[in-house]
């Protein structure tokens, strides 16, 4: 879809700063003068904080800045192909293709396949080297609406083996916070590198733009797990008894071919670790990963609870910002008072609009009241399964 990109979200050669700070403020202010954020100080906030969690840089001299924001009213991507490459974090040097995907907090499924899918392409060199090539904003544009309105290509085939030498299978879960970049490049970049290695893959992406899990055959068949996450792995009971090797998100991007190594080390160590099954104790999980650190434990528990309450601050924000919109900004005052004095069979004097922007109002801000429940909740899951949920939501 062309409408996630234009020209005047192009910037060809251009040197926009020494640090990954200077760009992303550059490419903010540039999607909020183009009419697609309401403030790039706020766009360029959340993107920062995103950046500060993992850093966006992967290998190939490329970075995708990415964040919701309640500031971007349409999804958005800006791109810049940078004169002087910028240090964003990646293992093999600065970045000179820099995509910042700017998406609204409440954008709809279709228009975050689109956006998961351009994180995927710039996975594949032909791609990036064309990006390198273009000589025009136009011809920028070009190549990736191309890339976004193209049909996935099917699987190949795997190539016949003897039958008796068998192919390793493994299958990996990829997730991130924002479920937007890393998430679905993991899964690339563990797939191109697990056909280059002769192994049979399979993997599930817990993004943003929905979740087809796992057929139950293939993890039975599967001689390791894969977990690239930085948040907990939905439905983990699935995998239990298998070898895993479990690391941060990025790592599926950076060293694709190392984890599926490990992954095969894994499978033939009978010393190696499992996923534990789902009735696990709270002490059983925490010796389990204990060779995690307390840090990063803590880190993946957090950016559990905020992945879980993200649906929460969506969906109450957009129905407060529907309650304003019909009942205007007295509905703060009035609300309370139509509620409780009015029905849709004795409306308010204002009419039906204000009093259905009253229900979305108060709906609303319910939602919002329930995210440091949904917080506590959930960041409880990511350390005792199920059984810490209705402890964390009443703590």
């Amino acid at each position: 879809m062309s409408d996630l990109i234009e020209t005047r979200l192009v910037t060809l050669d251009a040197h926009l700063g020494s640090t990954s700070t200077d760009v992303i403020k550059y490419l903010a202010q540039q999607i909020t003068q183009a009419g697609r954020a309401a403030s790039a100080a706020e766009l360029a906030e959340h993107a920062l904080a995103r950046e500060a969690k993992t850093a966006t840089g992967v290998p190939g001299g490329i970075a995708i800045p990415h964040c919701r924001s309640a500031a971007v009213t349409v999804p958005t991507l800006a791109m810049a192909r940078l004169g002087t490459p910028v240090d964003f974090g990646a293992k093999d040097g600065p970045a000179d293709l820099v995509f910042f995907i700017a998406a609204p907090e409440g954008a709809d499924k279709e228009h975050l396949k689109l956006l998961s899918k351009l994180a995927r392409a710039l996975v594949k060199k032909p791609f990036t080297a064309a990006l390198r090539a273009a000589r025009s904003n136009e011809e920028i544009v070009a190549l990736v609406s191309e890339v976004l309105s193209d049909a996935p290509a099917a699987p190949a085939a795997p190539a016949a083996a003897p039958a008796a030498t068998a192919r390793p299978k493994i299958v990996a879960v990829t997730a991130c916070p924002t479920g937007i970049a890393h998430t679905y490049m993991a899964a690339d970049s563990l797939a191109q590198a697990a056909e280059e290695l002769g192994i049979d893959f399979a993997v599930e992406t817990q993004g943003s733009s929905g979740s087809k899990p796992l057929d139950p055959a293939l993890i039975t068949q599967a001689d390791a797990v894969i977990f690239a996450v930085d948040v907990d792995v939905r439905d983990q009971s699935r995998f239990a008894g298998k070898p895993v090797i479990q690391v941060p998100v990025k790592r599926g991007v950076d060293e694709p071919e190392k984890l599926l190594k490990d992954a095969l080390a894994a499978a033939k160590d009978p010393a190696a670790r499992k996923v534990p099954a789902g009735n696990e104790t709270a002490n059983e999980r925490s010796t389990d990963s204990a060779s995690e650190g307390f840090g990063a434990g803590l880190k993946r528990a957090l950016l559990t609870g905020v992945s879980y309450m993200i649906p929460f601050v969506a969906g109450g924000g957009l129905l407060i910002a529907l309650g304003f919109l019909l009942g205007g900004y007295a509905i703060t005052d009035a609300a309370d008072q139509y509620l409780t004095e009015n029905t849709l069979f004795n409306l308010p004097e204002a009419g039906l609009l204000a009093y259905l922007g009253a229900v979305a109002f108060k709906i609303g801000g319910l939602s919002m009241g329930f995210l440091v429940p949904a917080l506590g909740g959930y960041i409880a899951y990511a350390y005792a399964d199920r059984p810490g949920i209705a402890p964390g939501f009443t703590a």
